[in-house]
C-alpha cells in the first residue's frame, strides 16, 4: 500500500497524471485542452510519468496548445520515485474514457492525494461518489476538467479534506485483504446458491 512521503515538499499548483502510451482512452487530450482552458486563470502544472512517443500525439498537442512551460514528462519510473511524484502533487488528475478499475486513483488516494476523475467505467467505485474523496467529471469534457481543477487547487481545505478521505477509503475497501475478502464472499454465495447446495 502506498504511502505519501511528508518530507518530501509539495510542490504548488501541481498535477500528476499517470499514462501508459498514447492510447486515446486514456482522455490524455481533453486534459491537455482543459489545461489550455486555463492558460492566464490558474497556474497549473502538470507531470506526465509513464511512456510517452518522441513524436507522439501527447507532445505533439502540447505545443500546438502552448503548453510546453505547463507539462514535463518522465518516462518510465521506479516506484520509489513514484511515491515521491504523488507527494510532491498537490492533485492527481485520471481523465479516463474508460477504466476498468483505476489503479492510478488508488495509488493517488493511498497517498492521501486528492484525485480529479471521470465518471468513466470503475472510477465512481474507485473514487466514491463526487466529493467522497474526489471531484468526479464526465468523460470526455474538458471545459469540467478545467472548472474542476481550478476549483480544487484554490481550496486547500477541500485538497486536504479529499485527500484524507481517500487513504482512509482504501484502507477501508481497496486493500489485498479487503479484495480477498470480497472474492471469498463471491466464492460463497456461488456455492449457496449451486444446484448441489440446493439439492442437498
Amino acid at each position: 500500500l502506498f504511502k505519501s512521503d511528508d518530507s518530501v515538499p509539495k510542490e504548488p499548483n501541481s498535477l500528476i497524471l499517470i499514462n501508459s502510451g498514447e492510447k486515446p482512452i486514456k482522455g490524455v487530450r481533453h486534459l491537455l485542452k482543459a489545461l489550455q482552458l486555463l492558460q492566464g486563470e490558474a497556474e497549473a502544472k502538470l507531470t506526465v510519468v509513464g511512456n510517452t512517443s518522441a513524436d507522439g500525439q501527447h507532445l505533439k498537442l502540447v505545443r500546438e496548445y502552448g503548453l510546453e512551460d505547463t507539462v514535463t514528462f518522465t518516462g518510465r519510473i521506479s516506484t520509489e520515485e513514484l511515491v515521491k511524484r504523488y507527494s510532491m502533487a498537490e492533485i492527481s488528475v485520471v481523465p479516463s474514457l474508460y477504466e476498468g478499475f483505476g489503479l492510478p486513483a488508488a495509488e493517488a488516494m493511498a497517498c492521501s492525494l486528492p484525485v480529479i476523475a471521470t465518471t468513466a467505467g470503475a472510477l465512481p467505485e474507485v473514487v466514491g461518489q463526487d466529493g467522497d474523496a474526489g471531484i468526479l467529471v464526465p468523460p470526455a469534457d474538458p471545459d469540467a476538467l478545467a472548472a474542476a481543477i481550478k476549483h480544487l487547487l484554490r481550496d486547500k481545505h477541500l485538497r486536504r479534506k479529499l485527500g484524507e478521505a481517500g487513504r482512509k477509503r482504501v484502507e477501508t475497501h481497496l486493500t489485498w485483504e479487503q479484495a480477498a475478502k470480497k472474492t471469498l464472499e463471491v466464492y460463497q454465495e456461488c456455492c449457496e446458491c449451486s444446484p448441489s447446495t440446493m439439492s442437498s
